[in-house]
This record gives structure tokens, sequence and C-alpha cells, in this order.
């Protein structure tokens, strides 16, 4: 029997301290505007979660036992997952900021911070990653359509992608311009492009998707 793919979890805010006040100041926060989130009081236990499943962003502070945040970082960054983090730190040194940013931190708050200010910022942070989303789940099912194409049709398709005339492409194919046609109609069904323009998008999503 085929397991079935875990569901996504819906977007979510991951709030990481230990600090006891720090995390109830944080879920009152998220509450406040009726955000889901989930606390985890180091970063060992937020990285022992299915992964493939995780969306929405992330809260951290950077000093913690253990790992810290900027570790944490550094480990989803190599495990490829991509969810925006800010960081709140009462000590914010110059290097741990510039470290954080460097790593593609959304932001970096230092303790006591604006309420008002670390929710926009989060706010942000899902929008974010529901437009990620969006985009992986759009290179994915330009990518399923893709695999539909014969080789002949792949080798048509760089054509128009590079182009090239119909008569161009007949000719270095060494078949008709009536066939090439043909299999240019064909494509455009497989990869339901209602448009030469759509075409090119799509081949150019697919190799960002690639890339």
């Amino acid at each position: 029997m085929t397991a079935t793919p875990a569901e996504p979890a819906p977007p979510t805010v991951y709030l990481i301290d230990d600090d006891p006040v720090i995390s109830f100041l944080l879920t009152d926060l998220v509450e406040s505007i009726n955000l889901p989130y989930a606390v985890f009081h180091d970063a060992a236990a937020f990285l022992d979660q299915d992964f493939s499943v995780l969306s929405g962003c992330i809260v951290t502070d950077v000093r913690m036992p253990g790992m810290s945040g900027l570790e944490l970082q550094d480990k989803l960054r190599q495990a490829e997952i991509d969810l925006p983090i800010i960081f709140i730190s009462s000590y914010p040194e110059v290097a741990s900021v510039v470290r954080a940013m460097r790593g593609g931190a959304l932001d970096f708050f230092q303790k006591p911070f604006s309420t008002q200010q670390l929710l926009d910022r989060i706010q942000d942070g899902l929008r974010i990653n529901r437009t990620r989303s969006e985009m992986q789940a759009r290179s994915r099912e330009v990518g399923e359509r893709m695999a539909q194409l014969t080789p002949r049709e792949r080798e048509v398709l760089q054509g128009i992608f590079e182009g090239k005339l119909t008569k161009v492409i007949a000719s270095e194919m060494g078949i008709s311009q009536r066939t090439t046609e043909t299999y240019r109609h064909l494509i455009m069904q497989k990869l339901q492009a209602g448009s030469i323009a759509d075409l090119v998008r799509m081949s150019m999503e697919f190799m960002s998707g690639r890339a």
C-alpha cells in the first residue's frame, strides 16, 4: 500500500524562546489577531518535526541553551527549509545581526521590542511564505506538464523558447513545417498554454525550478 503524503500544516507562527515571560508575551501577541502558533522552548525541539509539512514563519531568540537561534538558521538553510525567520535578542551584537541578516533573516528586534512592529513583520513573514508556497506549487504543476512532452516535442519547445521561426525549427530537426506546427499544437495542449508567451513563461518557470 502506498503511503499517503502528509498534508501541509496551516501557516503557523513558530515561537522559539527559552524565557517563559517572552514566550507568554509572544503567545498573547499572535493570539490577539487569531494567528495559529506553536511554542518551543529550545531549537532542538523545533527541529524534531516533519519539515515537509511546515508552513508559516519563525520568531526565535538568539541566545538559548544548547543550540542558538543563529545555529538553527544555519541548520534550516542546510536542510533547504525556507521559512522566514525573525530574530529577537536582549544582546543584539553587530556581528549577530549581520550574520542573521546575511543568512536571510526577515528582521532582527532588540528586547524590549515594539509589539506592533513585530506583529507587522510576522504578517510580512506569513505573506512571504504564502507567496513562496504558491510559486513552489506552480513550479511542481509546470514540471508535471513538462514531463508529458516527448523528446521531439521538447526539441520544438526549445526552438520556440530560443525565438526561432517554425521553418527554422523544422529545418534543424529535418521535418516538415506542417509537422513542426503539429508538434507546437500538441505542446500547447499538454502545457495548457494559451499563447507563445505562456510557453516561454512556463519554460522559464521550469528552468528556474530546476536551478
